[in-house]
């Protein structure tokens, strides 16, 4: 009786409650309520629009060090529970809500300028959390409908192509010198972004191109042409919302959300390389992703810092992935990780000591 009773626990916990963790990705938005509620009684809602990204890289960021690491590796059971997948699914709604509240307070709360802005790095951070972790996740998915709400929720960021570019260039280019999103030992951040912004765009233009050649497609069958019209849908949405201001805000948090994507990516690769063989590249390996397994970041960012294993099993679901010790490691989660990258000085000199077989170098 004992044991049955343990067993349905067990059941319980596994089915029902650990998945519950990765709901935080949805509570997200509410930060931008937070926001408003803060600022309107402080009397100080330019302040109180960045809330969320103090929330975001400030406060949760510290609580990551407190909570510590979750090593312990996924429950063999973990792909047949369905709340896994919805979790990813419902980002879509959030994320809708979350842009319409956030194009309704930009155009009618009491900011200036420096509000306003504020509110677009805040939204457009949001975004980023929110919109692209669950697109990441679901686009490697085989089935139609998670590609669909992958596309629309990249879509709604104005960075479709990165649907396209992630799956078909940077997984296969990976820790390369062909690779955009694979930062060079000694670059900077702000050396980095902007050509990843450009040459993933461009990139995925032309993967695109030459898969329509190769099938001899029309342009009919263009993806790019698809998720550009889609980010255009979007951007009407907000004119016909709120005008040119609406246009203003869709556009602001759609640039942020991107670039916080690729300062992501700067951080998961930064300084890694395969080795170039005879035959090509050597295959990818856990060593060629920077590994986080702080575990309220990959609570809140559906185990993307697991970043070893996606990229050495590209196929596995969020809750599967596991820890790899032998993996290079960063010193802290993503919130943390991404305002040092945004320090270089300050980035190199901690990061550096942790690269595998480069020493204890510091800053170039």
């Amino acid at each position: 009786m004992q044991q049955t009773t343990a067993s349905l626990w067990q059941k319980i916990w596994t089915n029902g409650v650990l998945p519950l963790r990765f709901l935080l990705i949805l509570i997200v938005p509410l930060s931008l309520v937070d926001a408003v509620r803060f600022g309107r009684d402080s009397g100080m809602p330019n302040l109180f629009a960045l809330w969320p990204i103090f929330l975001n890289f400030g406060l949760l960021s510290m609580i990551d060090y407190v909570v510590g690491k979750d090593k312990s590796q996924p429950a063999e059971n973990a792909r047949q529970i369905r709340l896994y997948r919805w979790i990813t699914l419902a980002a879509l709604p959030a994320h809708m809500l979350a842009l319409w509240w956030g194009l309704h307070v930009y155009t009618s709360a009491n900011f200036d300028w420096t509000g306003k802005l504020g509110w677009m790095l805040s939204v457009g951070a949001v975004s980023g959390t929110l919109a692209i972790t669950a697109a990441h996740e679901l686009i490697h998915k085989q089935s139609k409908l998670e590609q669909w709400v992958g596309g629309i929720l990249l879509s709604s960021v104005c960075y479709g192509g990165f649907k396209i570019e992630h799956i078909y260039g940077h997984h296969v280019h990976v820790s390369t010198p062909q690779d955009a999103s694979s930062a060079r030992y000694g670059q900077s951040v702000y050396h980095f972004l902007p050509r990843a912004v450009y040459f993933n765009t461009r990139n995925a233009w032309r993967l695109e191109a030459a898969r329509l050649k190769r099938h001899k497609l029309s342009q009919w069958h263009n993806e790019m042409l698809r998720w550009t019209l889609f980010s255009i849908a979007f951007a009407l949405a907000a004119y016909a919302l709120a005008g040119v201001a609406g246009v203003v805000f869709f556009i602001g948090q759609s640039v942020v959300a991107f670039c916080e994507l690729e300062v992501i990516n700067y951080v998961e690769h930064y300084g890694l390389e395969r080795q170039k063989t005879e035959h090509g590249y050597e295959r990818v390996r856990p060593e060629h992703s920077w590994n986080s397994s702080y575990r309220m970041m990959n609570w809140f960012l559906l185990n993307l810092a697991r970043h070893s294993d996606h990229h050495a099993y590209a196929s596995r679901r969020y809750q599967e992935l596991r820890h790899f010790e032998e993996a290079p490691q960063l010193p802290g989660g993503y919130g943390a990780m991404v305002v040092l990258a945004l320090i270089p000085p300050l980035w190199f000199r901690v990061i550096h000591p942790r690269m595998p077989g480069r020493g204890n170098h510091v800053a170039p």
